[in-house]
């Protein structure tokens, strides 16, 4: 559904950082998130618990120098403090991303609402993928970044990915970030994302992935929110997993 700016916002994914990527995605696993692993790539490796277009990013630094220099690593630079504590502390979850249409028109209304942007395009050479990401630069950590992709993500998930995979029986309903001003908090995305909070002042029903907001002192994303069967109770690296 598109928004007041015809962007049509839609969750993408959510980045849980790891100290170790292999043992989470087993952790996934066994939790019955079907997960896997990737190589390792320009300092990182990730992975991931795939729902369609949708998908939990398992994701850890695997070489600091390599990373830094990379487009990824330059573009997370500004987070790098919060990454360390996060690995740190064991791990648990970073941000989380919104596909729009347009990015580009998306961070054009956003500096014109006053927000300091910062558009990235990320391409392989000789890759006909490639996608373009708007950061916040002036925002809360857990802040989402916006996404478009080139070609559409159904067309990548299909052409070059093999389809959804086996997401399992389980479906993500939404998360759960922890704030001290809770409707504060959902005012302010829904805003940002032209996504009307819900009646009760502090949910913003995001398409794909509603986003909670729970009075604490955290100020970060903290739980995964599921559906479907009977969804797992259990905590993998510092993310909380619980049925809605």
């Amino acid at each position: 559904m598109a928004n007041a700016s015809g962007e049509s916002p839609e969750f993408d994914h959510l980045l849980h950082c790891v100290p170790e990527v292999e043992s989470a995605v087993a952790a996934y696993t066994e939790a019955g998130l079907p997960a896997h692993a990737n190589p390792a790539h320009l300092g990182f490796r990730n992975g991931a618990w795939r729902l369609g277009v949708r998908y939990i990013e398992i994701l850890s630094v695997v070489d600091r120098a390599e990373f830094a220099g990379s487009p990824y690593g330059r573009a997370m630079k500004p987070m790098m403090p919060f990454v360390d504590d996060t690995l740190a502390a064991g791990g648990g979850a970073l941000n989380f991303s919104i596909h729009v249409t347009d990015v580009a028109a998306t961070t054009e209304r956003l500096r014109r609402q006053g927000h300091e942007v910062e558009l990235l395009t990320f391409a392989r050479e000789g890759s006909p993928v490639s996608f373009r990401e708007a950061f916040l630069r002036d925002a809360p950590r857990w802040a989402p970044f916006f996404v478009t992709y080139t070609p559409d993500r159904q067309v990548i998930l299909d052409t070059y990915r093999g389809g959804g995979g086996n997401g399992g029986t389980h479906d993500l309903a939404g998360f759960v970030i922890e704030t001290p001003d809770p409707s504060a908090a959902a005012a302010w995305l829904a805003r940002l994302t032209e996504v009307p909070v819900d009646a009760g002042g502090t949910v913003v029903p995001l398409p794909g992935g509603h986003v909670h907001f729970a009075a604490g002192p955290a100020d970060r994303i903290t739980t995964l929110l599921l559906t479907g069967g009977t969804p797992p109770i259990t905590d993998i690296r510092g993310l909380a997993v619980r049925p809605l």
